[in-house]
């Protein structure tokens, strides 16, 4: 393997790390969630005294986690596909076929998604939006950001993926554990 390959697999383990952080943060937002769905159900069937906030703060939370985790999906190979082919093809081949669809569907998607993400964010931010169908009236931009910045991670963890498909392409084989995370199912 020569410094250029090595490269390849040393720039997309650095980029992983990008999923991978973003990810393990996202993933606190699970906690004031459920404290949140908690004080509620207790609010409401304890005590008789439904809050107006709670369900607000759930679902943002939740859309703003599922977003955000995006990424780490990705790069944990965590998102859905079909296998029943696939699995059956060679490095070279999935690398192959993984590349067009990144190239082609998923990096133009989550250009979209920033673009039009950051749209609906400056218009909350300008605004100072509130979701009215809420008797609390949260203001929207802080979920908002969250569409934009999720796409601009989900891009940096295509690129990555896409510097392992050209290693592949260029070895026929997905990158060791050590060169970057690896193009094969993680098991974690």
């Amino acid at each position: 393997m020569n410094n250029h390959d090595t490269g390849l697999a040393l720039v997309a383990r650095r980029l992983d790390q990008v999923a991978i952080r973003s990810g393990q943060l996202a993933a606190w937002l699970i906690v004031p969630m459920v404290l949140s769905l908690c004080w509620e159900v207790v609010a409401r069937y304890g005590f008789n005294a439904p809050t107006q906030w709670a369900y607000d703060m759930t679902f943002m939370l939740y859309g703003t986690f599922f977003m955000l985790g995006a990424a780490f999906t990705l790069q944990r190979r965590g998102h859905v596909r079909t296998d029943s082919f696939y699995a059956n093809w060679s490095p070279r081949r999935q690398a192959a076929v993984d590349l067009v669809c990144y190239l082609v569907m998923a990096l133009p998607f989550a250009g979209v998604f920033v673009f039009v993400g950051w749209g609906y964010f400056v218009k909350a931010w300008v605004t100072n939006e509130t979701f009215v169908s809420s008797a609390w009236q949260p203001i929207t931009w802080p979920f908002k950001l969250a569409m934009p910045v999720a796409g601009a991670l989900l891009m940096v963890q295509i690129v990555s993926d896409c510097l392992k498909c050209l290693f592949t392409l260029k070895h026929g084989h997905w990158p060791s554990q050590g060169e970057a995370s690896i193009g094969q199912e993680v098991v974690v």
